[in-house]
């Protein structure tokens, strides 16, 4: 069971690092099996074929431990807490993927989601959901902190959860071209800044 269990976690990882620096066609099971030393039968016995790989490393590294969706649920109510959490759990993403050395993980993620948009039937459609769901969310969230008086009861809701998710989006796309654990201290100040002119 271990064993098994390694051998998953080490496909994985080195599928992370071969999506994030070529595209989807060109990762083949024989670069795979060269490069993890694991056959290709184990691996459609993991993940039944490559696309199954894609997927994982999709849900594994990027849409696990910072989804905003699980925030939410655990801070929902209150601004601060939520985009606090959020950036918290960006930052023990990012820990998660340092034994991986990846040199820039936006840039890994900006490549992946563009082969993901191009290769994989469908993603395109559940990123652009994804996106309508996070701005739900963030408005839900602005909402909730008016009503409990956290917030200036004179905000525009729809218009501020736009602002928090475009700040939120555009802080990733700048971090495509730096090492993003160097800028969350910036978001977290960004975020701040936004919050203190709408804060009761």
């Amino acid at each position: 069971m271990e064993k098994g269990i390694k051998s998953r976690r080490r496909i994985l990882g080195i599928a992370f690092r071969l999506f994030a620096s070529y595209s989807y066609p060109d990762v083949s099971y024989s670069l795979l099996e060269e490069a993890t030393g694991i056959s290709r039968g184990s691996m459609v016995y993991y993940f039944k074929n490559k696309e199954g790989i894609f997927k994982a490393v999709l849900e594994t590294f990027f849409y696990g431990p910072d989804n905003i969706e699980k925030v939410h649920e655990e801070e929902g109510d209150s601004l601060k807490r939520f985009y606090n959490r959020f950036v918290q759990n960006v930052r023990d993403n990012l820990a998660l993927l340092t034994p991986y050395n990846i040199p820039n993980p936006s840039e890994a993620r900006f490549n992946i989601e563009r082969s993901a948009a191009q290769f994989i039937p469908g993603f395109k459609k559940q990123a652009e959901e994804s996106q309508i769901r996070n701005g739900k969310i963030w408005k839900e969230v602005i909402r909730k902190s008016v009503e409990s008086g956290e917030l200036r009861s004179d905000i525009n809701i729809d218009a501020m959860g736009e602002l928090f998710q475009a700040i939120t989006l555009g802080f990733f796309y700048m971090c495509s071209k730096r090492r993003p654990e160097q800028g969350l201290d910036f978001l977290l100040h960004l975020y701040d800044s936004q919050y203190s002119l709408i804060r009761s």
